[in-house]
């Protein structure tokens, strides 16, 4: 091999994880009340997923302020 110039590629192993455990919720501080009086008082946030190209997966993650219902910030990767 060496004198040809080939190399092997070893894969690494994947990862798996449960759909049981890591699953941590906070407590609920806004009780279903998204109005506010003035801006920056309350900032919601959503991640969704945008599927692509054939298996292909882009994560969105917005961060929306509940008074004018502007954004503030958001972010696009592939990594949720």
């Amino acid at each position: 091999m060496k004198i040809l110039g080939i190399r092997s590629v070893i894969r690494r192993v994947r990862q798996s994880c449960t759909k049981g455990g890591g699953r941590f919720y906070e407590d609920n501080i806004l009780n279903r009340d998204f109005t506010t009086t003035a801006p920056n008082q309350k900032w919601c946030t959503d991640v969704t997923y945008l599927q692509y190209a054939l298996s292909a997966k882009a994560y969105l993650s917005v961060i929306k302020d509940l008074y004018d219902g502007s954004i503030i910030a958001y972010e696009i990767g592939h990594k949720n």
